[in-house]
Formats: C-alpha cells, sequence, structure tokens
C-alpha cells in the first residue's frame, strides 16, 4: 500500500525530476511506497529481474551494468552512472525487466514509486506522460555521449569531458558549486567511464594536475580552470536537456 512519502521527499525535488511540472511531482511524491538506504557497491536489481516500481535516487551514485561473456568468462561493463534527481530505471516501467544490473557506487537513498501507481498517473495526463517520457529520453542522449566518450576520444580529452558532465549534473542537483565537485569513485571505474586503462587514468589525473586544469584527490575533483576544462574537451552540455539558466 502507498504511503504518504510527502514530508520526506518534499525537499528532493532537485536534479532532473526539477524540470517535472509541480503536480506530477506532487503525484509521484504521493506515489512513493518506500524510501530506502544501500550500502556502497550494493545490488539493487540485476538483469532479468521482474520490475514492479521504478527507483528515483535521492542522494549518492548509483551506476548500470551490462553483462557479456568473453571465452566463457562473464564480464562486465559500466554503462552510466546516475545522480540524486534522477530516476535510475523508469524505461523498466514499460519493459518489466532490464537487460543491466543496476547497482550503489556510494551509500544512495532511493524511493521506490510502484508501477501501478504510475501507469495510473500517466494515464490521467498525457502532458504527464510526455514529461516522464522525457526524462528516458535525456537518459537515452547522455547514453549516447558515454558511448562518444568512450570510443571517439582522446584520454585527456575523455576525463576532462566527464569532469566537466559531473559538474553540470551534480551542480543542477544541488551537489556542487563553481569549483568543487563529488568524484567518490576508484580508479577502475574512472577507467569504464573513460575507456582507459587504470594505469592511463593515473597518467591523466596527473596531467589534468600539472596543467593547473583540475585535482582529482579524496573522493573530489577541484576544478581550477572550468573555462579550459570544457575547451579541452571539446564540451558542449547541450546532451543534458538542462534548463537554461534563470529558468
Amino acid at each position: 500500500m502507498s504511503v504518504d512519502m510527502s514530508d520526506v521527499l518534499d525537499w528532493r525535488r532537485r536534479g532532473m525530476v526539477a524540470q517535472l511540472p509541480a503536480a506530477l511531482w506532487d503525484e509521484i511524491r504521493s506515489a512513493c511506497s518506500e524510501v530506502r538506504h544501500l550500502p556502497p557497491r550494493s545490488t539493487l536489481s540485476e538483469t532479468g529481474d521482474r520490475m514492479n516500481y521504478s527507483a528515483l535516487l535521492l542522494d549518492g551514485i548509483m551506476a548500470r551494468y551490462l553483462r557479456g561473456s568473453s571465452n566463457g568468462t562473464a564480464r562486465r561493463a559500466m554503462v552510466s552512472i546516475q545522480v540524486p534527481g534522477e530516476f535510475i530505471d523508469l524505461h523498466g516501467l514499460p519493459m518489466k525487466a532490464l537487460d543491466h544490473d543496476v547497482e550503489s557506487l556510494t551509500a544512495a537513498e532511493i524511493a521506490l514509486v510502484p508501477h501501478a501507481a504510475l501507469e495510473r498517473i500517466i494515464a490521467r495526463s498525457s502532458d504527464w506522460a510526455l514529461a516522464l517520457w522525457r526524462l528516458t529520453m535525456i537518459d537515452a542522449a547522455i547514453h549516447r555521449h558515454w558511448l562518444y566518450r568512450t570510443s571517439r576520444m582522446r584520454a585527456l580529452a575523455s576525463m576532462a569531458d566527464f569532469i566537466c558532465e559531473m559538474h553540470e549534473r551534480l551542480r543542477h542537483a544541488g551537489e556542487a558549486d563553481g569549483h568543487s565537485v563529488a568524484l567518490p569513485l576508484l580508479q577502475s571505474d574512472l577507467a569504464e567511464i573513460t575507456g582507459l586503462s587504470t594505469v592511463h587514468v593515473s597518467r591523466v589525473i596527473r596531467d589534468l594536475r600539472e596543467g593547473g586544469l583540475c585535482t582529482v584527490r579524496d573522493g573530489r575533483a577541484e576544478i581550477h580552470d572550468l573555462e579550459r576544462l570544457r575547451h579541452l574537451a571539446g564540451y558542449d552540455p547541450g546532451y543534458l536537456y538542462l534548463p537554461a539558466e534563470g529558468d
């Protein structure tokens, strides 16, 4: 049975879900059935699991992993990161199962919204259905950019691009300022995200620091020159479809 999570979720309307109409957000907030806390590096769902809810990330960082195999050995690849204010698995609403694993990278807090409630919400308003669909389309746009990053960008530009992206997404989630962003990731995580080896990641981080652009240390990225970092990456945040400043 759904419970009223209004007091719990009221201040969490940030990031991507801040773009939803206020009335739709009120419906989602009221439909939330549970707020769940996850420890770091824990599994929320696995490939093929039957889905009956969608999870909204309230705090922390989570990732999706695509399973594969090589010579009979199971392997996984990180294919996305989710930050506060983003639905982790809204595409599970029509699909009812995911083709990837979902795990927490840090301690995380999620709100679970039953699919039955979401189906009632979108049945009530085509505008609301489009607003939720838009979130899944932005998610897909981010994924396409990740494919480009890992397959076409050179090492320094790839790392700079990821840091710029995280700065944009976390800033809109109220988790970053103009010069610093939380980046509580392992070097192996950064290697997957940028398409580099872990050894190459260390060199790239050093080069960014020595170039006076950015220092990645102790779970944070201290950005010394955001304009130059964006120039190095050729960074254009248009694929995030974030609202213009002041909107």
